[in-house]
């Protein structure tokens, strides 16, 4: 018995870090029964927006500069999905949610992912917090993942000017971008 629980257990942590390496998104709530179901359906069709949104993702890519600029951490977290946006309007709709057989459960998902796009946060501030970086352009190096009521921009690159040392650079300083209802949020600070 230990044996198959082993073997399940890899198999199901084997698909999570496929989805999660070829989409660049993590997972959301999900507890495996039907009441669950019934309440992210329901959730589905009158959600809150979005917090902390932007017209455009260089809108986006500009405010981000801006805080990593002034360290305001605060406004940096803001700029990223929280757990309740991400159970309410991501979960429902990624693949590893609808699984018929042994889902996988969201706070095994949530804690790797926050816990990851946290690191790379981290990495980001500590790089390049507090330096003058102007804003070129943003590019995107990866496909763009569309579900039913949003896509998420993938494998971003900050083209910036750092005033510090007079030289232009393209920066990995989040990893996706999602795009709801004609608004822009980041989806992950993870980079790798």
């Amino acid at each position: 018995m230990i044996s198959k629980y082993r073997e399940d257990s890899r198999l199901r942590a084997g698909i999570f870090l496929c989805f999660l390496i070829s989409s660049f998104v993590g997972i959301g709530m999900f507890s495996g029964c039907n009441g669950a179901a019934d309440e992210n359906e329901a959730a589905k069709n009158n959600l809150p927006p979005l917090s902390t949104t932007f017209d455009t993702p260089e809108a986006l890519a500009q405010a981000f500069l801006d805080a990593l600029y002034q360290k305001d951490v605060e406004a940096l977290k803001k700029f990223g999905l929280s757990k309740e946006e991400f159970r309410l309007h991501v979960w429902p709709e990624l693949p590893v949610s609808k699984l018929e057989k042994n889902p996988l459960p969201f706070d095994y998902g949530w804690n790797d992912l926050h816990q990851k796009s946290t690191n790379s946060l981290r990495r980001t501030y500590a790089t390049y917090g507090g330096r003058k970086l102007t804003f070129i352009r943003l590019e995107f190096e990866d496909e763009t993942t569309p579900y039913d009521t949003f896509k998420v921009h993938r494998d971003a690159r900050v083209v910036v000017r750092d005033e510090d040392i007079g030289e232009t650079l393209r920066l990995d300083l989040f990893g996706s971008i999602m795009e709801k209802d004609g608004r822009f949020k980041l989806f992950s600070y993870v980079t790798d």
